[in-house]
């Protein structure tokens, strides 16, 4: 399994400008680069749309906001969900 992993390991001798990490796709510091290295293949450098990212990113900041406050509830034992009859 460590030899096949092995490929896996980025190659600092390929890295260029068009590079980006995970951590800056959230925040749309750099876009994504799909492509090969080979002179003749495309290439496509994906920019996003602001809109989407930052909606996106807000929207799992809230959710994860939400949980949070109702495992807290949960905990000091409020009854947000009781069963009603």
């Amino acid at each position: 399994m460590m030899n096949s992993n092995n490929a896996l390991i980025p190659d600092p001798d390929k890295e260029d400008i068009l590079a980006s990490s995970p951590s800056d796709w959230p925040w749309l510091h750099l876009g994504l680069r799909m492509c090969g290295w080979g002179d003749t293949q495309t290439k496509y450098y994906l920019i996003g749309n602001l809109v989407v990212w930052w909606t996106g990113t807000a929207s799992l900041v809230m959710a994860a906001s939400v949980v949070a406050v109702y495992l807290m509830r949960k905990q000091r034992q409020y009854a947000d969900w009781e069963h009603g009859g």
